[in-house]
């Protein structure tokens, strides 16, 4: 995968996925109520599954990956375990394409920080997926990954060039809702994570968000909606001196306002689905 961290780590969460025996008999009993695998198809595990869709693809056309996709797309369209599953195979089958929308969308970018855009985008998509379009579904979930990832970096780009930055390690950001984006914690906190929570009961409204954070990191990993590494990543960026590290190591003041940006979205929208599925 072009020594790329988000792609990687995805494959191998995968592998840990394809690991058990339970999703891959869950996915082949979808596929098989819908007529799109016959009983023959005896799979061991959710890596044969998908490996004999794909050979199918490649055998039998557009036709067959139209209704094989949409099954699962019907299925991630829900909520609960059986949702985030299903749109976790799919989210696989388009890794390939996703690594190529990466290249296309980098333009001198760091190719991992966009891979994380494309795989957050193309996720969204695959929950998301406007079931009335009948054919051409896996070129329509690239097409839509590509649109909704380039306004995603447009709008990075555009709070870079809006929002002033001082290289200052405790500098503050106001500018209207980016109040606390240089804490991405603190944001997803006040915007959907603080709201929606204390709504359904989850915490108590004077708890802090880092205990949250923590436990939303924790649901993420557990779900798919995001990889070990990137949990990590945002725990280690959420720490009390972080910035000041980051510039030690030779991060600029304006890549790390565009690191805790996009932070900020990709945790808004785990909190959300988050509290759905709670």
């Amino acid at each position: 995968m072009n020594g790329t961290r988000v792609f990687e780590s995805l494959n191998a969460e995968w592998a840990l996925v394809c690991a058990e025996s339970e999703p891959g008999e869950r996915v082949l009993g979808w596929l098989q109520e819908s007529g799109v695998l016959l009983g023959e198809c005896a799979a061991g595990g959710l890596g044969d599954v998908l490996g004999e869709l794909e050979r199918r693809d490649r055998a039998q056309g557009r036709v067959h990956s139209d209704r094989w996709l949409r099954v699962l797309l019907e299925r991630a369209a829900g909520e609960g375990a059986g949702a985030l599953l299903a749109a976790r195979v799919v989210v696989q089958a388009m890794v390939p394409g996703a690594v190529r929308l990466t290249q296309r969308l980098r333009a001198g970018r760091d190719f991992d920080e966009v891979g994380q855009v494309v795989a957050a985008c193309l996720y969204q998509v695959v929950r998301r997926y406007p079931l009335r379009r009948t054919g051409g579904v896996a070129a329509n979930l690239l097409l839509e990954t590509l649109h909704l990832a380039s306004r995603e970096l447009k709008a990075e780009a555009a709070e870079l060039n809006a929002v002033p930055w001082q290289s200052a390690p405790d500098s503050a950001v106001v500018a209207g809702d980016l109040v606390a984006a240089d804490d991405p914690a603190a944001a997803a906190w006040q915007t959907v994570l603080g709201q929606h929570a204390v709504a359904a009961g989850l915490v108590q409204d004077d708890e802090t968000a880092d205990d949250a954070l923590v436990e939303l990191l924790v649901w993420a990993v557990a779900v798919g909606r995001l990889d070990g590494e990137r949990a990590r990543a945002i725990v280690k960026e959420s720490r009390a001196g972080a910035q000041a590290s980051a510039e030690q190591g030779g991060v600029s003041a304006v890549a790390w306002r565009q690191r805790r940006s996009r932070t900020v979205r990709q945790l808004r929208a785990v909190a959300d689905e988050w509290v759905q599925a709670a």
